[in-house]
């Protein structure tokens, strides 16, 4: 159970897919769920993070990977 600190919601992050947010510097990976009340991206620990590669997540790699 995880605890929004905008709001106060408290609410289960395994039943919530994780943020799929693609920003130009690199997002999130899926490390943020939103509040199901208020939509704040809250961080998850480490331990339920998803696991992924996160080398060419960083703008700079994107960048040195078009040139």
């Amino acid at each position: 159970m995880i605890q929004c600190r905008l709001c106060g919601c408290k609410f289960d992050e395994t039943k919530l897919g994780p943020c799929t947010c693609e920003c130009a510097f690199g997002g999130c990976g899926g490390a943020n769920v939103r509040c199901p009340n208020c939509g704040m991206e809250i961080i998850l620990p480490k331990d339920k993070r998803p696991k992924t590669n996160n080398k060419n997540k960083s703008f700079f790699n994107k960048i040195r990977s078009l040139i």
